[in-house]
């Protein structure tokens, strides 16, 4: 919103031209004459300093600051958190930790081996860095035993640790006969970032259509972004999908797969804790998805091979990782592939044409998943 436009219409002062302007005209409706009326004398001068300074400034940070925050479109984030928010019960979520099952094998199954708790288990890096994980109980293998399966938790708060199957797969401390790995659906509890502002607004807003007296689409989105999955993930479908009076919710993570734990989480909260409304079936659902395979070429400048990091950025595109910050899929809108190559060679200065074999890919409530990708320096 142009709040300066509109305090100029209402005739307040925002520049010290207008303000003077303003006092000349006033003095002359009251029939006061300066007797020195330069602009540099001593009137104008105190005038200047002591009224029109100060309320210009004020009227400024009225504009600017106060009357921004006193709308959720446009308030802060500090006003966010601070007022709005609060005023409807609706508080900003602090980051959490991923948790999840690692399976260990052992080649060897012969006597009793273990891993400890606390031990450090690292990926391959992805983009600039490597995701840590860390034990969280003792793994013991008994004779005749040769895989075990333990829970291990992020080292730190981040959707950027809902990595996909088989990422996590090294040691940081190398274990004798001993791998590990994250299979399919390894995920208890999804990590998930700090909100971020324009998250919490979302869910600031989406209050205002909560206060009827029956469960209506905005309750139920409610309800599940509750569980750290943003408002903008979750599609309702209401036309009856499975009967009369049942509705299917789908919901995507914005880094990783929907874990069965999750869906199995929130669909408790609703159908068995009482979160429903009367005569309600509802069920949360992973949102469809459907994979693609992509061939991608590419050929460079000059400098050292950057393949890794293009399938990583392409990766990221899809949702498998957070190492970069393409424009990501999303169920409803389409994937441009020129805006993606677009987005390549801003990303790396040293790219200088890459092709991909496949069109601008159109969702229509179902999620693009990355299949095969075949990355090759041209």
């Amino acid at each position: 919103m142009k709040f300066k436009s509109l305090m100029k219409d209402a005739g307040l002062p925002l520049t010290e031209e207008k303000a003077a302007e303003q006092w000349r005209a006033e003095l002359k409706n009251q029939n006061i004459t300066v007797a020195n009326d330069s602009p540099f004398g001593p009137f104008w001068r105190t005038i200047e300093a002591l009224i029109t300074k100060p309320v210009v400034k004020l009227f400024v940070w009225v504009a600017e600051r106060l009357m921004p925050d006193l709308f959720i479109m446009t308030a802060s984030r500090d006003a966010l958190i601070e007022k709005h928010g609060p005023s409807r019960n609706v508080y900003i979520q602090a980051g959490v930790k991923a948790r999840g099952l690692l399976t260990f094998s052992r080649s060897n199954n012969e006597g009793e081996s273990s891993v400890v708790a606390g031990t450090v288990i690292t990926t391959d890096v992805i983009g600039s860095k490597t995701y840590e994980l860390t034990l969280l109980q003792d793994v013991n293998f008994s004779h005749g035993v040769s895989t075990a399966n333990a829970l291990a938790e992020a080292r730190d708060v981040g959707a950027a640790f809902n990595l996909p199957a088989h990422a996590y797969l090294y040691f940081l401390e190398q274990q004798d006969d001993i791998s590990v790995t994250n299979l399919d659906d390894w995920l208890l509890q999804p990590g998930a970032d700090e909100e971020d502002t324009e998250s919490y607004r979302n869910r600031i807003r989406n209050v205002f259509g909560t206060a009827a007296r029956w469960h209506t689409n905005d309750v139920y989105k409610q309800i599940i972004s509750g569980f750290h999955v943003p408002i903008d993930n979750i599609v309702i479908e209401t036309n009856g999908p499975r009967g009369a009076g049942t509705a299917n919710a789908y919901i995507y993570l914005d880094v990783g797969t929907v874990p069965t734990a999750l869906l199995d989480a929130i669909n408790r909260h609703i159908r068995e804790n009482g979160h429903h409304g009367l005569g309600d079936d509802v069920i949360v659902y992973a949102m469809p998805t459907q994979t693609f395979n992509m061939s991608v070429v590419y050929t460079l400048h000059t400098g050292s091979d950057i393949q890794s990091q293009l399938i990583n950025f392409i990766e990221s595109a899809f949702r498998k990782n957070a190492a970069y910050s393409p424009t990501r899929v999303n169920h409803d809108s389409v994937f441009s592939i020129s805006q993606l190559i677009s987005e390549l060679h801003e990303e790396f200065e040293q790219l200088k044409s890459i092709r991909i074999n496949i069109d601008d890919i159109e969702p229509q409530n179902w999620l693009p998943t990355l299949g095969n990708l075949q990355v090759t320096r041209g």
